[in-house]
């Protein structure tokens, strides 16, 4: 550990002065790792901490979830490739800011972390993981290297921490599991019939509405979905693909639902704003990812707003889904097996319901956004030298 004299020391509020904490992301892109840095940096505690965010590109949506009120936010941009002044320039605005606490997300902002920490000679400097780990030999290397000059690593899951371990070579016990948290004020159970929700999004009030929230990249696995939805509609059940969320295979998508013939039963809504809205429309969210996950803000906020969960057995999804008692658990890839998962859940509102309690339950009792908040604050204040508990959590939007 590193920590300045300067950093603080404990007083009423438990510091002399609020804790820069500067977090460092590639973009504020939509995505879990993106949402998660808004809500830290909104709903700290201002009388222990002072939150600043810096992108390498500029214009994210989740831009303008920011707080400006409360969060300063700037950009180092890339100009190109693995542009070598970045580091520089991001040293000069951590100096001019005097930052206590530099936060780099995931492996886009690692070395230029590094760098620029050795540059700057920041007090502390935190690493965080949260789901896709560089798997290339040099790559292996760096992060292992990395991580290991940053005062404290951080993954958003148990089985995240695992894979570290395991792929890179990291010591399991200097890793600090943080579980992403979900604003349950904001996804939580409809009132009534979900179905009076769907027509704000063109959705058909017929059949049970399937969701999926996922950009449209590989790994996500949208097609698994797709075959398996076009089974279910060719043994006669009424069932509609609901679908938030765009990327690079938004075309091929387009294309396999009209081979498949089932267009007219694929609803496409692109990126929206109100995910909670849509939860709580829908009847049943799947997560059929093969692998790269981290812990899944989508499942999390399906479970919360009381839709029952299928999820593949890929990283965290066995961890928050309880082994399967809080949802369905399925392989990876596994099309039949998702297919009779889908056909179990369609068919038996019983079984829905009591999954969505089961999820209700799990996510108040592990994984609510106050306790997510509270572990980061913590860690800043111990990886700073500060013995002091973290201020009541602001309810900040």
């Amino acid at each position: 550990m590193n920590a300045r004299d300067s950093v603080g020391g404990p007083t009423a509020t438990g510091l002399e002065k609020p804790l820069h904490v500067m977090h460092v992301v590639y973009s504020l892109a939509s995505g879990g790792m993106e949402n998660g840095v808004v809500n830290i940096c909104n709903r700290l505690p201002q009388t222990q901490f002072r939150s600043s965010v810096c992108t390498f590109e500029a214009g994210g949506p989740m831009e303008r979830r920011l707080a400006s009120d409360r969060v300063e936010l700037f950009n180092v941009q890339r100009r190109f490739g693995n542009d070598p002044t970045v580091p520089i320039r991001l040293a000069r605005e951590i100096h001019r800011r005097k930052v206590d606490v530099l936060h780099t997300h995931s492996w886009p902002t690692l070395l230029e972390g590094l760098l620029a920490n050795v540059v700057a000679r920041v007090p502390c400097w935190i690493h965080g993981e949260h789901g896709k780990l560089m798997n290339r030999r040099r790559q292996v290397i760096a992060q292992r290297i990395a991580w290991g000059m940053s005062d404290r690593v951080l993954a958003v899951s148990n089985a995240l921490a695992d894979r570290m371990t395991e792929e890179i070579g990291f010591e399991r016990n200097r890793i600090t599991p943080i579980p992403n948290g979900v604003d349950t004020k904001r996804f939580c159970p409809r009132d009534g019939n979900g179905h009076q929700l769907r027509e704000q999004f063109g959705i058909p009030l017929d059949g049970v509405a399937v969701g999926m929230v996922a950009r449209f990249v590989p790994f996500k696995n949208h097609k698994l979905v797709f075959d398996s939805i076009a089974k279910l509609l060719r043994l006669g059940l009424n069932v509609r693909l609901v679908l938030a969320g765009d990327g690079p295979l938004k075309d091929e998508l387009v294309k396999l639902a009209v081979d498949l013939n089932i267009s007219d039963r694929v609803h496409f809504l692109g990126i929206i704003d109100q995910v909670n809205t849509l939860l709580r429309a829908i009847d049943v969210l799947v997560s059929s990812s093969s692998h790269n996950e981290g812990m899944s803000n989508s499942i999390l906020e399906a479970m919360a707003s009381g839709v029952p969960v299928i999820a593949t057995r890929v990283a965290a999804a066995m961890e928050v889904l309880d082994d399967g008692r809080a949802g369905v658990l399925v392989s990876p890839n596994a099309e039949d097996e998702l297919t009779e998962s889908l056909k179990v859940l369609v068919e038996s509102p019983e079984r829905r319901h009591h999954l969505a309690q089961k999820g209700i339950e799990r996510v108040s009792g592990n994984y609510t956004l106050p306790n997510m908040i509270r572990s980061y604050g913590e860690a800043y204040l111990q990886t700073a030298g500060i013995d002091s508990p973290v201020d009541a959590i602001e309810d900040h939007q």
